[in-house]
Formats: C-alpha cells, sequence, structure tokens
C-alpha cells in the first residue's frame, strides 16, 4: 500500500442499525425510523431501501412502497449516546480523526498498516457497539468516502493505484462528494458529466462557470491531488450538530423535522459540556452547496427550550421556505458565554 492512506469509516444506516440493534426482531424485516409530527422518514433499514423507501417520504408514500413496513420512533438521545461511543473507539485507531457527522469521520491512522486497522476497528465496532460499519480506504478524502460508500452495507474496500484510476477515469459529476445539482447543471450545459471531461478545460475557463473555488477544487481532483489532509476538530466553545435532509426538500415540515434532531444533538453537546450559549447560529445548505446563515446574540443561557426557540426563528430567517431550492443540510451552533476579564469588568459600586 501506498505511504499513508486514509479511512473513512461509516455505520451504516445509523438510526435503523441502532434501533435493530436494541430490538433484534427488526433486523430482518423492512422497517423505518420517524421523526416529526408528520411522520417523515428519518431513516430506512436495507430491506426498506430495497423497496425503494428512502428519508425524507412521508409514512403513507413508504407504506404504500412496502406494506408490510413497520415504523418505530427516533430516539435521538440513544443515537447521540451510540455516537459518542463510535467517535471515542474511532480515537482509539488513529493519530487523526475528522468527524464527518455523528456517524461517520475520516481516520488518519498514522503508521499503523490501513487495511489492518480497518478490520480491527469494524470488528471492535461491531463487538462494542453493536453496529455495522462499512469502510473505504484510499489515498484521498474523496476517494476513501467513495470506497465505503461502495462497500455498504457492512463491508470494505481498498481503492489504491490502478483500481483508483479507474475510478477517476469512470466517475460521474453526481459521485463527487460536494458538487450540488445547480453545479451540476453548469458543468453540463458545457459537455463536462464526467470527472475524466474535466480535462477538457482548465480552470479560468471553469471558474466563470461555477467559481473559483471549486473550479480549483475540480481541477484538484481530476489531477489527483485533491483533499487528502484529516483535520481533527480543535477544542471550540461552539457546539454544533448538523443534520442531512434526505432527500433534499423543500418542504417546510421536513426541514423543521430534521431541524428538531439538530437541535437535541446541540442541546445535547451543551449539556455535557456545561456553560452558558450567548449566541445562536442556524446555517441552511442548500442542494446547489451554497449556504445561507443566520445568527443571533442572547442573554447567556443554558435552558434548551429558549435556545431551542431562538434557534427555530433563526430557522425561518433565513428564507428556506420561499427560496425555491431544496434543503441538504442543517446546522445549529451554540456559542458558549466568553465572560470579560476581570480588569475590563465594570468595577462594583460601593452601595452599602
Amino acid at each position: 500500500m501506498p505511504a499513508q492512506p486514509l479511512l473513512h469509516a461509516d455505520a451504516d444506516a445509523f438510526f435503523a442499525s441502532v434501533e435493530a440493534r436494541d430490538a433484534p426482531e427488526l433486523a430482518e424485516r423492512p422497517f423505518v425510523v420517524l421523526a416529526g409530527d408528520h411522520p417523515i422518514v428519518a431513516c430506512a433499514n436495507y430491506p426498506a431501501r430495497a423497496f425503494g423507501v428512502r428519508g425524507g417520504m412521508g409514512l403513507p408514500q413508504a407504506q404504500r412502497l412496502c406494506p408490510e413496513l413497520a415504523a418505530v420512533p427516533a430516539r435521538f438521545a440513544e443515537y447521540e449516546r451510540s455516537s459518542r461511543l463510535l467517535l471515542e473507539l474511532f480515537g482509539q485507531h488513529a493519530a487523526a480523526v475528522e468527524p464527518g457527522s455523528m456517524e461517520e469521520a475520516f481516520l488518519d491512522v498514522g503508521g499503523r498498516d490501513a487495511l489492518d486497522t480497518a478490520r480491527r476497528l469494524r470488528a471492535e465496532v461491531r463487538e462494542q457497539i453493536g453496529l455495522p460499519l462499512s469502510v473505504g480506504i484510499g489515498r484521498t478524502k474523496l476517494i476513501a468516502k467513495l470506497a465505503s460508500r461502495r462497500a455498504k452495507p457492512d463491508g470494505l474496500l481498498v481503492v489504491l493505484g490502478s483500481a483508483e484510476a479507474r475510478l477517476r477515469d469512470s466517475l460521474a459529476l453526481a459521485d463527487v462528494w460536494g458538487v450540488g445539482t445547480v453545479t451540476r447543471e453548469r458543468l453540463c450545459a458545457i459537455g463536462i458529466h464526467t470527472l475524466r471531461d474535466l480535462d477538457q478545460v482548465d480552470e479560468p475557463t471553469l471558474a466563470p462557470v461555477v467559481g473559483r473555488a471549486m473550479a480549483r477544487r475540480l481541477c484538484g481532483i481530476a489531477a489527483g491531488t485533491d483533499d487528502a489532509a484529516v483535520r481533527a476538530p480543535e477544542p471550540s466553545r461552539q457546539l454544533a450538530a448538523e443534520r442531512s435532509v434526505i432527500p433534499a426538500s423543500r418542504s417546510v415540515s421536513a426541514v423543521h423535522t430534521v431541524f428538531a434532531a439538530a437541535l437535541l444533538g446541540a442541546g445535547e453537546r451543551l449539556h455535557h459540556r456545561g456553560g452558558l450559549a450567548g449566541r445562536v447560529e442556524v446555517l441552511v445548505t442548500f442542494d446547489d452547496g451554497t449556504t445561507t446563515a443566520v445568527r443571533a446574540s442572547i442573554d447567556p443561557t443554558d435552558v434548551l427550550d429558549e435556545l431551542a426557540a431562538t434557534a427555530r426563528e433563526l430557522l425561518d430567517g433565513t428564507g428556506f421556505a420561499a427560496d425555491g431550492r431544496g434543503v441538504r443540510k442543517v446546522r445549529v451552533t451554540y456559542t458558549l458565554h466568553r465572560p470579560a476579564p476581570r480588569d475590563e469588568r465594570q468595577p462594583a459600586l460601593p452601595f452599602g
């Protein structure tokens, strides 16, 4: 193997896998995890997916596709607990861990053998946490993530050397991580449908079409010089939770349902960390990859209902409901209040 391949580890159908672990009678039958007052599929297990059931569907549509479908309510506190165990175990096998969501991360295994580490990690996640884990091994983040996606469910795939070259030659833009629908449409309009088609154009030609940053990224991917650095998050006063809307949706109720899960995640982090939040920020990612963020400073508080109410107002303030584009992700961030240094505080007045 080349030096320093990366791992992308991803717990398969995470919510559904947690439910099947805790209720083994669900494991072999099609079922979904529901969230929201108007039942929306938050996650479908693989037997349900075989019928075409997908996250983001309403329950009636899912039941039409699969009449024998079972449904269970989401237990976000349990998902957060399992996520913490998962990331802790990742950290025991890697020099650096860069989480992508609550159930997936890139791992830099340092001087360890990547394949051996992946095998041991999968076995320990199954034994200690009771969950299936798919792992991809590649030279860059994109290739490792594509490998783990192709390894699902509950598999391990190495994409290095000639296998990487073949994958890059055949890779459709729809499979390139981070390339949204609008960007793909703009590229298709100039005859770019696959990664290899990018050989026809240079970065200055692409920049007016997709923007300078995306043009630089695409050219790097085509040349095989894309991002290969695993960046462990630094300690921060910001406590955030992000959830994906699958598939991307314009539905206000679907977005609010997913946002409720993000609120639970951020609240759980604040509860465990302790302290008072003095700022709330909400970020919406649309299906074309662009983002809108709205933030507000508040009186420092640790009352989760108050923080959630502010966050919901900010979500509505992003204007996503009237935007017309689908929402792909929602993120809420609570920033811990930092008291002013003692010498900057107003001195106590000598009332007596």
